[in-house]
């Protein structure tokens, strides 16, 4: 019941003014807020033996820089399985270092990315600098399989490492190493990278060969230590700009590759990688970029 003199009343008008007026203020903060944070976005990118190091040093320097919120999952996988994962639509994006063939009729979506070079390897205590292309040869049919050949004797018999078939370091360098020459059968199968390095790393007579960027990325062998030591070919060392002047023999492209153009956030992602911020990162890891703008989709 309200006092003779109001007060009552006009405490009750005071509180329910005070009230609407904080109402007022949270909803004005509510409205100045974003109801839900952004949502984080997940992608799966294909990789190869050759483009994983790359691709994922991409994916995550795009995620720092570029858009925290999305998220990339590297896939890694053999050239021949590239054409079916982007064919169903299971991925929409992958780089690689050989190019599958197209669904009859149709043409992939490829964006130049960088060019790598695969270099021959050896333990680091043979002390052979440079080999010729025929030399290589000879080593790698077999007809020739001690060190003593070239003056090395010290470093035993020659153990030949190679990668397995349909491997894009392998289809390089029978190509251009062994032509029409058969492997010899003592060949040793490597399955990855990482186990040619290793092989070559504890194996004194060994050779093999891996892409550059397998030696020189974070986590590499080559960051603890000189565990194998990479070879000039017909007097030609592995970096870039030999790489990018076409003197090196080992070079190949890497390629972003879709099934149609990337659009969204991959279409961010794509012209990103082949900007200068995505390239300052393919050379940090010893790969050659291209100067010209006209690989930008």
């Amino acid at each position: 019941m309200p006092g003779r003199d109001g007060s009552a009343g006009l405490l009750s008008r005071l509180m329910v003014l005070g009230l609407a007026l904080t109402a007022c203020a949270r909803a004005t903060t509510e409205a100045q807020a974003p109801l839900f944070p952004p949502a984080v976005e997940h992608y799966r990118l294909l990789a190869d033996d050759a483009t994983e190091v790359l691709l994922r040093a991409l994916a995550r320097e795009y995620s720092q820089q570029a858009n925290p919120n999305a998220h990339f999952t590297i896939e890694v996988t053999s050239p021949a399985l590239f054409a079916e994962r982007l064919r169903t639509g299971q991925v929409m994006l992958g780089a690689t270092s050989l190019v599958p063939p197209a669904p009859a009729g149709l043409r992939w979506w490829l964006a130049d990315l960088a060019l790598d070079g695969v270099v021959v390897i050896v333990h680091p205590t043979n002390p052979i600098a440079n080999l010729t292309l025929r030399d290589l040869q000879d080593i790698f049919a077999g007809v020739r399989n001690r060190w003593a050949d070239y003056g090395q004797a010290a470093s035993g018999d020659i153990e030949v490492a190679v990668r397995e078939e349909g491997n894009g370091a392998r289809a390089l360098f029978d190509r251009t190493v062994m032509g029409a020459q058969r492997l010899t059968l003592d060949a040793l199968m490597m399955p990855s990278s990482e186990t040619m390095l290793n092989f070559v790393a504890l194996r004194p007579g060994a050779i093999g060969y891996a892409p550059l960027a397998s030696l020189v990325a974070p986590n590499a062998l080559a960051q603890e230590g000189p565990k194998v030591r990479a070879l000039a070919i017909e007097g030609v060392t592995p970096e870039a700009s030999h790489f990018l002047s076409g003197d090196y023999p080992l070079t190949r492209p890497l390629y972003l590759i879709a099934f149609s153009e990337p659009q969204g956030e991959l279409r961010n992602f794509v012209v990103w990688a082949l900007g200068p911020q995505g390239q300052a990162v393919a050379q940090s890891l010893g790969y050659a970029v291209f100067a010209d703008e006209s690989r930008r989709p």
